[in-house]
């Protein structure tokens, strides 16, 4: 299945080869978890980022049981500093 995946500051990085801005389109296994779209592009799965699906944000407690769907959007942000 496809998903549409949005990254933000440094997570760009993870991004496909290739892939111009922060916006990647990626195959995924049925069933993935945001957790499973974060090791498959080699992002740290042990941050506490921000991922949001079809504009909800998804809680951390479910960043490894929250099930997308084909055609989703995702984004991945790391963590905010502020002080």
């Amino acid at each position: 299945m496809k998903i549409t995946l949005k990254t933000a500051g440094l997570f760009s990085r993870y991004l496909p080869e290739g892939t111009k801005g922060n916006l990647a389109e990626l195959e995924v296994k049925d069933g993935a978890t945001p957790v499973d779209v974060a090791r498959q592009i080699g992002a740290p799965t042990d941050t506490k980022c921000l991922i949001v699906v079809n504009g909800t944000a998804v809680p951390p407690s479910q960043h490894d049981i929250f099930t997308l769907n084909d055609g989703d959007a995702m984004s991945f942000m790391p963590p905010l500093k502020g002080g």
